[in-house]
């Protein structure tokens, strides 16, 4: 879809009719809040809960409290991240962004 609004929207229809959906949102848009924040990637990430992405929580907390991590802690950080990133987007049956966000890296692997 052309436009956040659209995708918001559509975003929410699909999950009504019960499908898997996931909002993909621009990096720079994950601090605005939606009416389907739920289904946002950012979000599914942050609240997945498995034990493989316990020690995900545990720096992402550390990261909350200190504002940065350290070199090491980043690496580990952001591998995680994409993991997780990867598991949800594997199980999606629809994964809705914008016109642009089609582009985005994370995608690359579909």
């Amino acid at each position: 879809a052309p436009s956040n609004v659209a995708v918001d929207q559509l975003t929410e229809k699909i999950h009504q009719t019960g499908l898997k959906v996931v909002r993909l949102c621009a990096k720079s848009r994950e601090a605005v809040s939606s009416p389907v924040e739920f289904l946002t990637l950012h979000y599914q990430v942050r609240h997945l809960d498995t034990p493989r992405l316990a020690e995900l929580h545990k720096i992402q907390q550390l990261k909350d409290e200190q504002g940065e991590l350290s070199a090491k802690d980043e690496k580990r950080y952001r591998a995680l991240k994409r993991a997780g990133e990867y598991e949800i987007l594997r199980a999606a049956q629809v994964i809705c962004c914008t016109c642009v966000g089609g582009g985005d890296p994370r995608l690359a692997k579909f």
